[in-house]
């Protein structure tokens, strides 16, 4: 998942938009599942492409504007432009074992990259477990 969403962040960058963001990740989605064992990749290679089968287990977006309002409504067609903060916030769900896995990160696109508005929260096991027990 970390993967994903590290991936994920460099495709939120000026001139690119929602749709074609959300599509790509999905791709990357798909690997991802595959690569766990949860998608087979035959399958995969068959699917209906307006019914991709990762949407069983990642059936939502990746990310959304934030600002004042926690899910502040954006405009899909327009550009993403320096200044917009986002999320990144991938999720695998697998219901048959009553499980989820979601990582969010909260981003301002600039010209030349993101500027990371989580860059010094611990998301790694081993790190939150250490101020735990710290």
């Amino acid at each position: 998942m970390l993967r994903v969403q590290r991936e994920a962040g460099k495709l939120l960058r000026p001139g690119n938009v929602v749709k074609d963001y959300h599509k790509e990740v999905g791709r990357m989605m798909e690997s991802e599942l595959i690569g766990l064992g949860l998608l087979d990749k035959h399958d995969v290679a068959r699917q209906d492409q307006a019914n991709p089968l990762y949407k069983k287990y990642f059936m939502h977006g990746t990310s959304h504007h934030l600002g004042l309002d926690v899910h502040d409504v954006g405009n899909v067609y327009r550009s993403f432009e320096a200044g917009m903060v986002f999320t990144i916030e991938p999720g695998i769900y697998i219901r048959e074992e009553n499980l989820g896995i979601r990582l969010e990160n909260n981003v301002v696109i600039q010209q030349n990259g993101l500027h990371d508005l989580m860059q010094d929260i611990p998301i790694e096991a081993e790190e939150i477990e250490e101020l735990m027990n710290g």
